[in-house]
């Protein structure tokens, strides 16, 4: 079964964020990691035109679910 993805905003046609917190690189359809472990990052840095930026997880998570109870959320806080 396929778990919920939704694009991040400002990132539509790059990055999916997941119902349980991971972030999804569009282009190659891989989750984005930190130290092996998928949904242990507080911070992501997301890439777009050669910038990148620092977003908050939780924070990318809330605006794209904003129905979801904040217990499927996995990642940290």
């Amino acid at each position: 079964m396929e778990e919920e993805r939704r694009s991040i905003k400002g990132y539509e046609e790059l990055y999916d964020i997941t119902r349980s917190g991971r972030i999804i690189i569009k282009r190659n359809n891989r989750v984005r990691h930190r130290e092996g472990n998928e949904y242990g990052y507080v911070n992501v840095h997301l890439h777009k035109n050669g910038t990148r930026k620092l977003y908050k997880t939780f924070e990318l998570w809330k605006e794209a679910f904003p129905d979801a109870d904040i217990n499927e959320y996995k990642g940290m806080k």
